[in-house]
């Protein structure tokens, strides 16, 4: 596969200076979770310039307006120095004007390809090297005057200490007290039964639809009503929620009712734990006798 001249000459540096760039007057982005910025100036100079940017939060996105040379982005879990996962996602119903390559020992491998507006990007995981992950975002040639924008998400996932990413872990029963963090900690947890399982075309995901029974907890992204219910408040049966699990825990609907407990993770619900609801029950009288829930926990 041909490289871009640009790309070629990341290589030439990444080889010869053995990782360690030197950016001449580049603007350093502080250690946050977002970057918005613009590329406009370089378009009118036809820089080629590298832009650092650093970001050390677990989740995040990536914001380029009239993108023009290209931006490293250097991915780290705080300042931990932890092995992590991350995993990326374009912004939905958004053209991608650029590409992304993952720095690997000695070459630049590509993520993802200048694309035109799709419904629902592929997400692309990768493991981190020496507690970072380094991204070069490469904007594609001109081709319009009109404004273009270069968006992604991030999130990145810590890995227990000397282990790598093992898939199926993602597929195991929860313990017990896996079950009381996530119900605390989850995005939504709610109770239903699984209609079906649909398998997502050219992903490794799959979406699980779950007919609502009740809704514990519900906690929106900013700008939307949270709620956290109480068994006193009434719940309108009837309502779908979406949750994806990897298609290779082979999910399957079937009878009885559930305790979904979700995250969001890069715009999507991704289940944590699923108990069912009588050994939620069981685990909830459990923590009462003992006080170890960090919350209110119900059913």
């Amino acid at each position: 596969m041909m490289l871009t001249g640009y790309v070629q000459l990341i290589l030439w540096f990444l080889l010869c200076l053995g990782f360690h760039l030197k950016f001449a007057s580049a603007h350093v982005i502080g250690q946050q979770c977002d970057w918005n910025g613009s590329g406009l100036s370089r378009r009118r100079l036809r820089s080629r310039g590298v832009r650092p940017v650093y970001l050390r939060c677990s989740e995040g996105k990536i914001k380029w307006t009239y993108p023009g040379g290209a931006l490293r982005v250097l991915l780290r879990l705080g300042s931990s120095g932890r092995e992590f996962r991350a995993c990326l996602r374009p912004q939905p119903r958004t053209a991608m004007p650029a590409s992304i390559y993952l720095e690997g020992p000695r070459s630049l491998n590509k993520l993802y390809s200048p694309h035109p507006p799709m419904e629902r990007p592929t997400v692309r995981c990768v493991q981190s090297r020496g507690g970072q992950v380094a991204l070069y975002v490469e904007a594609a040639e001109e081709t319009s005057v009109q404004k273009q924008i270069a968006e992604f998400a991030y999130d990145l996932q810590s890995l227990p200490k000397d282990a790598v990413y093992d898939p199926y872990e993602e597929c195991r029963p929860c313990t017990k007290e896996e079950m009381t963090h996530a119900f605390c900690t989850s995005e939504l947890v709610t109770r239903g039964i699984i209609q079906r399982v649909q398998q997502i075309e050219d992903t490794d995901v799959s979406d699980i639809y779950i007919s609502v029974t009740k809704i514990l907890r519900r906690w929106n992204p900013p700008g939307e009503e949270n709620e956290i219910l109480t068994e006193l408040e009434d719940y309108k049966s009837g309502q779908t929620e979406i949750v994806q699990v990897g298609r290779h825990c082979g999910a399957q609907h079937g009878d009885g009712e559930l305790v979904i407990m979700a995250r969001r993770k890069l715009g999507q619900l991704v289940l944590r734990c699923a108990p069912r609801l009588s050994e939620w029950r069981d685990v909830i009288k459990e923590a009462a006798i003992k006080d170890s829930a960090h919350c209110l926990l119900n059913s």
